[in-house]
């Protein structure tokens, strides 16, 4: 990736819908030329897909937490499969320290959030932390 690259990426992570004409005229260079560094990119999986900024709260979701999770040993197989089915868990990072993942969860009650709970729980302690306001939300983007 040289500048040229990176300046397209920024570009994108504000707003993915840029065309290639705009972002050609934002780099300077022309329309084939940022479709071609942009086909490249995906090829080499720097860029995986273009994805949408869903509003959690506006579309019904009320509830937004984390969850830690020691897993035992003998579950973590079937606790990926079980995080991977699930459309409520909408990141999970394996993570050092006393737990075993960091779960992002989004639901549209405290109900529903407490009966994940109890589903999760047979694989291993957790502590969850709900989330009460949002102070910066970006996606993953290339800092300067």
């Amino acid at each position: 990736m040289d500048k040229l690259d990176i300046e397209i990426l920024k570009l994108l992570s504000g707003n993915a819908r840029m065309s290639f004409k705009q972002l050609s005229s934002a780099v300077g260079i022309t329309s084939p030329a940022v479709k071609s560094r942009m086909e490249k990119m995906e090829r080499d999986g720097i860029i995986r897909g273009y994805s949408l900024d869903l509003d959690t709260k506006s579309a019904g979701y009320m509830v937004t937490a984390f969850i830690n999770i020691a897993v035992e040993t003998s579950c973590k197989q079937e606790f990926d499969t079980f995080i991977q089915n699930c459309p409520n868990v909408v990141e999970c990072y394996g993570i050092t320290g006393n737990y075993f993942a960091l779960l992002k969860v989004i639901f549209r009650n405290t109900m529903d959030l407490d009966n994940f709970l109890h589903q999760i729980q047979k694989y291993g302690e957790t502590s969850t932390n709900i989330v009460l306001s949002t102070y910066k939300h970006t996606h993953t983007c290339i800092p300067d």
